[in-house]
């Protein structure tokens, strides 16, 4: 049975995942375009380390009960994960300029992502008796049951595959893509996008 703290951990981290959700397909994809903006196109590469980042730090956090090295590695993979978070907050102001900056709507959604996945990882570390950290103790002290397996390997190939994405959307061709290139192929002409000068 997993501990209050650990259920709290995978209850934060599953809301950080639907409102990353927003903020990334939403917000930096579908209404701003970031990489498509030269200004942008750090941010873009710092949103898609961060995914990757994801990865080993989901295996390591949130797959297994880890202990000893394993558990180190986690710590730091959410270390470089929250560093490459506070790097995007320093360049966030030059590469929105050309925006008029963060609307309101989508600074929520930093804050309340941000509250969301520090206070995930934050209760999973608090979950580990001393004994864990012990660099040679046994790197897996346990299981969180099959429910835990199956959210923490969504979120290492969910994560994996954003920044796949991210990686892709860095080709000027599949950057170009938009919704009415997409029309254009289809021949569709029933959706407003497929239109409207703002698809372009």
């Amino acid at each position: 049975m997993m501990d209050h703290l650990v259920i709290a951990g995978f209850v934060f981290l599953n809301l950080f995942m639907i409102v990353g959700a927003v903020d990334l397909f939403y917000f930096h994809i579908w209404k701003y375009k970031l990489h498509t903006r030269p200004e942008s196109l750090y941010e873009h590469k710092l949103h898609m380390a961060f995914a990757f980042l994801m990865v080993p730090l989901a295996y390591f956090l949130y797959f297994q009960n880890s202990g000893g090295w394993a558990l180190w590695a986690a710590a730091f993979f959410v270390i470089a994960a929250l560093s490459t978070e506070m790097l995007d907050v320093f360049i966030e102001g030059d590469s929105r300029a050309s925006l008029g900056g963060l609307s309101t709507g989508e600074y929520s959604i930093h804050v309340a992502a941000t509250i969301l996945k520090v206070a995930s990882f934050a209760l999973m570390f608090a979950s580990k008796p001393a004994a864990a950290w012990d660099l040679w103790a046994p790197i897996v002290q346990g299981e969180y049951g099959s429910m835990a397996e199956m959210i923490a390997l969504q979120v290492m190939i969910g994560s994996g595959l954003v920044g796949i994405l991210h990686l892709a959307l860095l080709h000027p061709r599949i950057a170009a893509i938009n919704c009415k290139a997409v029309c254009g192929v289809a021949g569709c002409s029933r959706f407003a996008c497929c239109t409207s000068s703002a698809a372009k």
